[in-house]
């Protein structure tokens, strides 16, 4: 018999004593290095993790560009998320398992488990990436028990493929065309594409390469 995933979580309250939002923050600096704080992380079951409103999964969030454009992709029927199934979607990653318990240690083993996930997700070449922002949702039954963690990562060519058959149909497509119409994304994804400007300014800031025709201005 298979063993049950175990994923990582953070209890809700530590959120609640940060400071809830709703939505998207780019205050990551003050939520991220708490939350995966060795003496703050534990791992449930997944199956009840999903229904425990006392904790809050911790999911990476990244976002890949190319150039001027973003990588998209449906939710495929795949995915363990059954309430996502059908939607667009421009964030990459997933759970992280008990399995990655020995990288969090300190703040470097979120990252290195934020890429770990990244490729089992989408077989993708080096890139470099940031941490820029944290997503709260707790208008829907899955964003309550969830907790985001979006990156900007820019790729040097278009040559990702989707590894899960959770992700259906990736591919890159200019960032004005991503934002037009955002009814068939996913909350997360939406968020993001609303702050996609602020998002790829402070990726800037902290050392990501963003193109120059991007950092001009590729939405305008």
């Amino acid at each position: 018999m298979a063993t049950e995933e175990r994923v990582l979580c953070f209890q809700r309250k530590l959120l609640e004593e940060l400071g809830v939002f709703q939505g998207l923050s780019l205050e990551v600096e003050r939520y991220l290095p708490v939350v995966t704080s060795a003496s703050q992380i534990l791992y449930l079951n997944r199956s009840d993790a999903e229904q425990d409103k006392r904790y809050k999964q911790l999911i990476p969030y990244v976002l890949i560009l190319c150039h001027d454009k973003i990588l998209r992709y449906r939710r495929g029927k795949g995915g363990q998320e059954t309430r996502l199934h059908g939607l667009y979607s421009v964030g990459i990653g997933g759970h992280i398992s008990e399995e990655d318990h020995g990288l969090f240690s300190n703040h470097l083993g979120y990252h290195e488990g934020m890429r770990r996930e990244l490729l089992e997700e989408v077989a993708i070449a080096e890139a470099n990436e940031a941490a820029v922002a944290v997503i709260n949702d707790d208008s829907t039954e899955v964003g309550f028990v969830h907790f985001g963690v979006v990156h900007v990562m820019c790729v040097a060519n278009e040559a990702v493929v989707g590894r899960r058959s959770g992700i259906v149909a990736p591919e890159f497509v200019p960032l004005t065309e991503a934002v037009k119409d955002q009814s068939g994304y996913e909350s997360w994804s939406r968020f993001c594409l609303e702050h996609l400007e602020l998002l790829i300014s402070k990726a800037a800031e902290l050392g990501v390469k963003i193109p120059e025709r991007m950092s001009a201005g590729a939405l305008r």
